[in-house]
C-alpha cells in the first residue's frame, strides 16, 4: 500500500466522496430531491454528513438499494422502483440522481430509465461516485450540470449591485451560521444577495441567476469552476473573495468585492471599529492576567478556502507563534498563502509528512477537526483543540455564531482566549 493510501484511510473522515458533495449541491437547493442509485451503504455514508447541517434531510434524500444482480444486469428495475416511490409520494422541484461508485461501471442510462417513468418533474442525472474526486469535486460537477440543464436565457438589464454567492455550502462546519453573516455584511454595505446556489435558494430564485452584475467565490474549491461556466455563458464577472475572518479580514474581504463592483463600505466599516474597540477592552484585560496569546506550534487544517483564510487572519489579528503550519484539503488556484505561514502542505500530495508532523506535535493549537486531534490523544500529545471542520466528536456547537465576519471575530477570539487560559491552568 502506497504512503498517500495508508494516511488516506485517516483523511477519508475529513474529506468525502463526490457523491456526497453532489448531494450537498442539490438538497442544498429549496424543494429539491436527491436519489442516490447505489447500495446502502453509500446512502447511509452521504445521509450521516449531509444530516449535520439539516435533521430533516432524510425526507429528500432517497435511495434505489441495488442488490447484487443488479451490479451485473443493470439497475433499471431498482431505480424505476425508487421513481415510482418519489412520483406517489413526493414532489420535488428537480431531482438529481447520481450513480455510486460500483453502479457508475454498469454504464446505466439513468435519464433514459427516468424518461420511461414519465415523471412530472425535472431530473438531472449524473455520475459522482469516489472514483470522480471529493467532495469539492461532486458539488462542482453537480452544479455546473444544474446550469446546463437550465440553460437560462440571458438577462440584459442586470440588477444593481445584485450579487450571487458561489461555492457556499452548510454542509462545512458551522456553515450555516457563516453564511447569514456574510450576506449580512454585503447586505450592510448596500449589495443585494440574488441567489445562493447549493445553499437555501429555490429553484425559482435560481433562474434569476444571470442577473447578478457579480458572482462572488466563497469557497475557491467548491464554486471557481462554476463561477468560470458563469462567466463564459452569461458574461458575468466574478471574484474569488474567499470567507472573511477576523476584523481586518472582513474588510479586505469586502474591498475586494467592491474593486469590481463598488459600492459604500462605511457602515461596514464603522461596524468594524465599534467592534475593535470592545474587543480590544476585553483582551486588555485578558492580557494583563495571562499574558500575550501566544501558542508555540499551530496547525491549521481543513478545506482549502478555511485553512487558507483562517491562516491569514490567525497571524494577522488572533494569535502569535513559533510555528505556522497549514494543510489544506484541496489545492487552491486563486487564493495564495499567506506570507507569515511557515508550512503549506496538500493532503493529497503531503501525506506522509501530513502524518509525522500530527505524530510530532506537541504543546501544539489545532484548529481543525477530531480527525487531527485523535492522531495527537493517541500519540499521548499536549495540545489544544478550536475546531473550525468535519468530523467533530469532542464539541457540541448549538449556539447560531458564525466563525467569518464581524460577530465571528468576537466567537473566534473568545474560543482562542479560552484556550489559552486552559494552558496556563495546572490542571
Amino acid at each position: 500500500m502506497s504512503e498517500t493510501a495508508e494516511w488516506g484511510n485517516v483523511c477519508s473522515r475529513v474529506d468525502t466522496c463526490a457523491l456526497t458533495g453532489a448531494a450537498a449541491f442539490f438538497t442544498g437547493i429549496k424543494g429539491a430531491e436527491v436519489l442516490v442509485n447505489g447500495p446502502l451503504w453509500c446512502y447511509f455514508y452521504a445521509l450521516r454528513h449531509l444530516e449535520k447541517s439539516n435533521s430533516r434531510l432524510g425526507e429528500r434524500f432517497h435511495g434505489s438499494q441495488p442488490d447484487n444482480n443488479a451490479v451485473v444486469y443493470g439497475t433499471e428495475e431498482c431505480l424505476t422502483d425508487a421513481l415510482d416511490y418519489i412520483r406517489e409520494n413526493r414532489a420535488p422541484s428537480i431531482l438529481l440522481i447520481e450513480n455510486s461508485c460500483s453502479v457508475s461501471l454498469i454504464g446505466d442510462d439513468i435519464e433514459g430509465i427516468a424518461a420511461k417513468a414519465k415523471l412530472p418533474f425535472s431530473v438531472i442525472g449524473m455520475d459522482s461516485g469516489g472514483l470522480s474526486g471529493g467532495f469539492a469535486e461532486g458539488y462542482s460537477k453537480a452544479s455546473i450540470r444544474l446550469w446546463q440543464y437550465l440553460d437560462l436565457p440571458d438577462i440584459k438589464i442586470k440588477c444593481r449591485l445584485g450579487v450571487n454567492l458561489l461555492g457556499a455550502t452548510t454542509a462545512y462546519f458551522n456553515g450555516r451560521n457563516d453564511l447569514e453573516e456574510i450576506k449580512r455584511i454585503l447586505e450592510t454595505a448596500n449589495y443585494r444577495v440574488i441567489a445562493v446556489p447549493g445553499a437555501g435558494s429555490e429553484l425559482e430564485t435560481l433562474q434569476k441567476i444571470p442577473a447578478a452584475q457579480l458572482n462572488i467565490v466563497i469557497n475557491e474549491e467548491l464554486g471557481l469552476e462554476t463561477a468560470k461556466y458563469l462567466k463564459e455563458r452569461y458574461g458575468t464577472p466574478y471574484v474569488v473573495a474567499g470567507i472573511p475572518y477576523g476584523l481586518k479580514g472582513t474588510l479586505r474581504w469586502l474591498e475586494k468585492i467592491a474593486e469590481v463592483l463598488p459600492s459604500d463600505l462605511e457602515s461596514v466599516r464603522e461596524e468594524c471599529v465599534k467592534t475593535q474597540e470592545e474587543l480590544l477592552a476585553a483582551v486588555n484585560e485578558a492580557r494583563c492576567t495571562w499574558g500575550e496569546l501566544w501558542f508555540d506550534k499551530i496547525i491549521v487544517a481543513a478545506p482549502g478556502t478555511t485553512a487558507f483564510c483562517i491562516a491569514q487572519t490567525l497571524r494577522e489579528e488572533w494569535a502569535d507563534t513559533e510555528k505556522l503550519t497549514v494543510i489544506c484539503q484541496n489545492t487552491l488556484k486563486d487564493l495564495r498563502g499567506p506570507v507569515e505561514t511557515d508550512e503549506i502542505l496538500l493532503a493529497e500530495k503531503d501525506s506522509k509528512k501530513i502524518e509525522q508532523i500530527l505524530q510530532q506535535a506537541d504543546n501544539t493549537l489545532i484548529l481543525g477537526s477530531s480527525s487531527e486531534s485523535s492522531v495527537l490523544l493517541r500519540e499521548g500529545k499536549k495540545f489544544w483543540c478550536c475546531n473550525i471542520a468535519y468530523p467533530v466528536q469532542d464539541e457540541v456547537l448549538l449556539a447560531t455564531a458564525p466563525f467569518a465576519g464581524i460577530r465571528g471575530a468576537g466567537h473566534m477570539l473568545q474560543r482562542l482566549w479560552n484556550l489559552k487560559i486552559k494552558t496556563q491552568l495546572p490542571y
